[in-house]
């Protein structure tokens, strides 16, 4: 596990909604600039659950005005799909070039879903309650391949790379390792907490060689 120091949150993080249908300073930085977004009206469920300020992310504009589809389009607050669409533009961008090619599509496992953590009956609320979280399996690449960042048999280099650029960027990052519920998917979110502390909990496990094991050598006779 990673401890990182950072400040108090501030910035869009801690922007308060707009009034009624005024977009928020985050709206007005993310829309048509760096993402493709809905506004979607405040919400709640059951107990915490819900947000304000919240939008559908449907895909990340590059600077070359490309854009990168996230599928499926995800339920988010507005905090959220700016630090997602930038992390794409500034560092997964960047790692793919290690692969050969560049983002197409984000793989949305899950986004807002009104439940608590890990589904389990009575757990604090997740974060994905609170529309301030985001799962993915990996990203589709523009040359057909699929690059899924638990992939042991992917290169380790290109997954390092992720690892460290969202634990940058993330207030929580888990992955494999972390929980037993995080081995084929990263846990992405800007959860607010005392001093900003946040948590990195991914381990990027060894490449598995497809090569087989040379069978046991024969007991030699008595």
């Amino acid at each position: 596990m990673e401890e990182f120091a950072a400040e108090e949150p501030s910035g869009p993080a801690a922007e308060a909604a707009p009034e009624k249908d005024e977009p928020s300073a985050c709206r007005r930085r993310v829309a048509d600039q760096i993402a493709v977004i809905e506004p979607l009206p405040m919400f709640g469920g059951p107990g915490d659950c819900g947000a304000t300020d919240v939008v559908k992310l449907d895909a990340i504009i590059q600077p070359d005005k490309s854009r990168v589809a996230v599928s499926p389009p995800a339920t988010m607050r507005c905090s959220m799909a700016e630090a997602l669409a930038v992390w794409v533009r500034e560092d997964l961008t960047a790692a793919t070039a290690a692969l050969g090619s560049t983002p197409r599509a984000l793989d949305n496992y899950a986004s807002y879903d009104c439940r608590g953590r890990n589904r389990v009956p009575g757990a604090r609320m997740s974060e994905h309650g609170l529309a301030n979280a985001i799962d993915i399996r990996g990203v589709n690449l523009q040359n057909g391949k699929f690059a899924e960042f638990t992939d042991r048999k992917l290169d380790r280099g290109f997954r390092e790379t992720i690892r460290k650029s969202v634990c940058a960027r993330f207030m929580t990052v888990l992955g494999p390792g972390s929980d037993g519920h995080h081995e084929t998917h990263i846990h992405l979110d800007l959860a607010e907490r005392r001093n900003g502390y946040r948590i990195c909990q991914w381990q990027v496990h060894d490449p598995q060689s497809d090569v087989p094991l040379p069978r046991p050598r024969p007991a030699e006779a008595p």
